[in-house]
């Protein structure tokens, strides 16, 4: 093989090289989406349980007659068999949504 050739073939390597590192990055540092469970309606309440962070679960309760939303999530320290559970957001969802008339 020519110079000319070796410095061709050595220069796609290190571009190969540097665009997988890149991926790799950018692949890493992606944010984790919050990916909601199984739904449950019972009476006037529906109960969602998803993961918000890479190791942190949470409840979301949903009030339909209110019209609110709270989201809960485990309290820090406690471990799995934790009971206590701190409510971390709440939502008017009437006056995030628009006020629509009550059945």
């Amino acid at each position: 093989m020519k110079t000319k050739d070796l410095i061709l073939v050595a220069l796609v390597c290190a571009n190969v090289t540097l665009a997988a590192m890149a991926l790799a990055l950018y692949v890493g540092k992606a944010e984790s989406s919050a990916v909601a469970g199984v739904a449950t309606r019972s009476g006037d309440y529906v109960l969602v349980t998803g993961s918000v962070a890479n190791s942190r679960e949470a409840l979301l309760v949903i009030d339909v007659v209110a019209r609110r939303a709270n989201l809960y999530v485990p309290k820090a320290g406690l471990g799995a068999g934790g009971q206590a559970w701190e409510l971390t957001s709440s939502r008017n969802l009437a006056q995030d949504f628009g006020a629509a008339p009550k059945p």
